[in-house]
């Protein structure tokens, strides 16, 4: 078994998965790279359902993100980001936490297994993603602890990025990561993102 066929196994396999229709999630975001947009407390405490087939999220209260929407002109170069900004950037990022590993096994997306328990993924067009080539690392149980992109929507130092996972537990079948920290690559601080799960339902 390579490690993306273990990465699903470990987080609940894929016949769990495709018993899934969707995911109901209460979660609480911070960190510094929404304040730099000045759209600072708008995730502040959000009840999210992400569709597990199609990306497609409803962030109740607050907007919902379809993937076949176009991404708004301009994200990356707007020092002031828009509420249609903030839902784009959530919708493709939430959605795109949680459909991995289990996406992994979709034809059109291509991995490559690296060295030091690694992948190398290039997600095709039709999945919005930070970029089209990231890498995941995983620990000697397959369960991924870390995740390394450019996201494309900022410009500069913290565009790069270091995605490192906390507190896996399991809920519904599938192995949750509750706590997640986004720093800016080879560096420890500052936090561009936390994400702080309190709720998770898949139904």
């Amino acid at each position: 078994m390579g490690l993306a066929e273990a990465a699903i196994e470990a987080q609940g396999g894929l016949d769990r998965w495709h018993e899934i229709e969707r995911i109901e999630v209460d979660f609480r975001a911070g960190g510094i790279a929404l304040p730099l947009k000045s759209q600072g407390d708008v995730l502040g405490q959000v009840s999210a359902v992400a569709e597990t087939g199609h990306p497609r999220v409803e962030f109740r209260g607050i907007g919902t993100f379809d993937g076949r929407d176009p991404r708004p002109a301009g994200m990356a170069r707007r020092f002031r980001w828009t509420r249609e900004d903030v839902v784009h950037f959530a919708g493709y990022a939430l959605w795109g936490y949680l459909v991995v590993p289990f996406i992994f096994a979709d034809e059109d997306v291509e991995v490559v297994e690296l060295s030091g328990r690694r992948l190398q993924v290039d997600f095709p067009p039709r999945i919005p993603a930070h970029c089209r080539r990231q890498v995941f690392h995983f620990d000697q149980n397959a369960v991924l602890t870390r995740l390394d992109y450019t996201a494309e929507v900022m410009l500069g130092r913290f565009a790069r990025a270091r995605h490192r996972l906390y507190d896996h537990e399991w809920i519904d079948g599938l192995l949750v990561s509750r706590r997640r920290r986004v720093t800016p690559s080879g560096l420890p601080a500052p936090i561009l993102v936390s994400l702080d799960i309190d709720g998770f339902r898949a139904c």
